[in-house]
């Protein structure tokens, strides 16, 4: 399509130059030389498009980019026909091939055709018998899609230097971190958080069946058992009367280790007739926890313990019919039921 339309202007160009100067001899030199210009015009041309596609085969990274490009030129109403048509009058009437390429290319491809200045390009015609020699010899080796790309994209061959155009670095693109939502509040010890809804006889002073917060106490069972006797009124197992249980009966085998409830100072020891060996643990903020029914307590008054530490044995001492633990727990002299705080087995 290049060559017929080159054509084409070459003979118009002829016939006009001989009706305007003598002499024929000189007219053929002139053809000639015009001639020489154009063909290696097109060679630079046809250099811009390869270097425009064959990118796009060896760099796959740029196919997005590519593509919208692409989808804009066929959104466009861009008449090609018409582009390659100037191209060609272009070629035929300016006297250089730098504002012939960068017209054609802002026409077809969009853009500033200020973005390169055109004094700043530089452009040395090659002899068109090396060139034509060149690309024979390396025709003839068969070279692969990436040669041939390295080959075609050094326009430096052709006589043709267009500087690098400076571009402001793009701002990388930081993604947020996604906000964690805070924590919800502990409530403070002493805190309601769930109200009973009891209606059985009244309570002893002190006693709530109101679940209370134990602030931010970290807390474990201190024996892994079964739920043998609840907290509240009950039916005593030895005198049959109609008694407030004061605490969670928990059971457990003879001589199994009893682990503190939380961290916390030995507050006292003792022994009685109804709860046999006891000792009880101030846990900070006003909690504690009470322990009866012991075979063997193995802490003293005053000492310090962490949470999950030994601190007695499982017994039957004092008013019991069996191995078990009997706890307490307390908040401000206030008693409350351990179920809201000790998971038991079976439940």
């Amino acid at each position: 399509m290049y060559d017929q339309g080159a054509a084409g202007v070459n003979r118009s160009r002829s016939v006009s130059y001989y009706r305007a100067v003598p002499g024929r001899s000189r007219q053929k030199r002139m053809g000639h030389s015009q001639e020489r210009v154009r063909l290696i015009q097109l060679a630079v041309c046809l250099v811009l498009f390869l270097t425009v596609f064959l990118w796009n085969g060896i760099f796959p990274q740029r196919l997005v980019q590519v593509r919208n490009n692409i989808l804009t030129l066929i959104s466009t109403d861009l008449d090609f026909e018409a582009a390659l048509s100037n191209l060609g009058k272009s070629l035929a009437e300016s006297d250089t091939v730098l504002s012939d390429i960068g017209a054609f290319c802002v026409e077809v491809f969009g853009g500033s055709a200020e973005e390169i200045p055109v004094n700043e390009i530089t452009f040395t015609p090659p002899a068109p018998e090396s060139m034509v020699a060149e690309e024979l010899s390396f025709l003839s080796q068969t070279p692969v899609l990436a040669a041939r790309t390295a080959h075609y994209t050094q326009i430096s061959r052709f006589g043709l230097e267009v500087p690098q155009v400076e571009r402001e670095p793009e701002e990388p693109v930081v993604e947020e971190a996604p906000k964690e939502e805070p924590a919800p509040a502990v409530p403070a010890a002493g805190t309601l958080v769930a109200a009973s809804d009891y209606s059985g006889p009244e309570l002893p002073k002190n006693y709530t069946m109101d679940q209370l917060s134990l602030g931010d106490l970290e807390t474990m069972a201190p024996v892994k058992g079964y739920l043998n006797s609840p907290y509240g009124y009950r039916d005593h197992p030895i005198d049959g009367e109609y008694h407030f249980h004061t605490g969670a009966d928990i059971s457990g085998h003879m001589g199994d280790p009893i682990a503190a409830f939380a961290d916390g100072t030995v507050e006292y020891t003792g022994e009685d007739d109804s709860y046999g060996l006891y000792f009880q643990l101030d846990h900070g903020n006003g909690v504690k926890s009470f322990y009866a029914h012991c075979s063997k307590v193995e802490v003293v008054k005053g000492q310090r313990v962490s949470m999950g530490d030994t601190v007695a044995r499982i017994g039957s001492t004092g008013s019991s019919t069996g191995p078990h633990l009997h706890l307490e727990l307390k908040f401000n002299k206030m008693h409350l039921n351990p179920a809201y705080y000790v998971d038991f087995l079976g439940q």
